[in-house]
């Protein structure tokens, strides 16, 4: 029986499946900012950003709007791109991200109301900054983020500081992500049951016990998995 729920927390509670990375990629594209050919060199600067806010801590006490322009900027930067058309990317990505996160809250409130819930994520220091900034933070038991744990999914150590946060055992936890690579399989291997949430229409068969394109498609199969 289920008891407890662990969400990723980036293309997962903040898009419908959809990776971060491809909404700044899908956002630089409708500026006309990159084109097509040049998505491999847009990963690498992507890369490269994020690595600089994990190290840096630059990130540590940004809400997502001003998250998302820095994120922009440095990408903006290593592609070497000077054009005030990043920032009209950046508050696209900002716009979906608050569409969904408002939508999400009113499942998160029920889930939460069901069982208590946490988040496993590789985030840049200010998760809980912008978690608060939406009023979510309260239907969460705990926020395992891998700026403060030393460990970035998929490593075992970040999932192992995150079963640590409750007593439930591994398979009465379920753990929903975006990523097979980051979340599913790592999750699998802890013994948790893991859910995989993607794209409409762009389910990608990884093992995972359950798929879904909305979260609140959890709701009705959370005890069946």
């Amino acid at each position: 029986m289920v008891k407890f729920i662990f969400f990723d927390f980036g293309g997962c509670i903040d898009s419908g499946g959809v990776h971060t990375r491809t909404l700044f990629w899908n956002a630089f594209l409708a500026q006309k900012l990159v084109r097509e050919e040049g998505r491999k060199e847009f990963q690498e600067a992507y890369t490269k950003a994020d690595d600089q806010m994990m190290k840096t801590g630059i990130a540590k006490k940004m809400e997502l709007r001003n998250f998302n322009r820095l994120n922009a900027t440095l990408i903006a930067a290593d592609l070497h791109l000077a054009s005030p058309l990043t920032m009209e990317a950046a508050d696209s990505v900002t716009t979906i991200m608050t569409k969904y996160l408002e939508k999400n809250a009113l499942i998160l409130e029920r889930l939460a109301a069901r069982m208590p819930l946490g988040i496993i994520s590789n985030f840049t220091g200010n998760l809980e900054v912008i978690l608060n900034e939406f009023d979510l933070r309260k239907y969460f038991h705990s926020v395992t983020e891998s700026f403060y744990a030393g460990a970035s999914k998929p490593d075992r150590k970040i999932f192992e500081a995150a079963l640590a946060t409750q007593h439930f055992l591994p398979n009465e936890c379920i753990f929903i992500g975006d990523n097979p690579k980051n979340d599913i399989y790592p999750g699998l291997d802890m013994g948790m049951k893991c859910v995989l949430i993607h794209e409409r229409g762009k389910k990608q068969d990884c093992g995972a016990n359950a798929y879904v394109e909305d979260l609140g498609e959890l709701e009705g199969l959370i005890q069946s998995i």
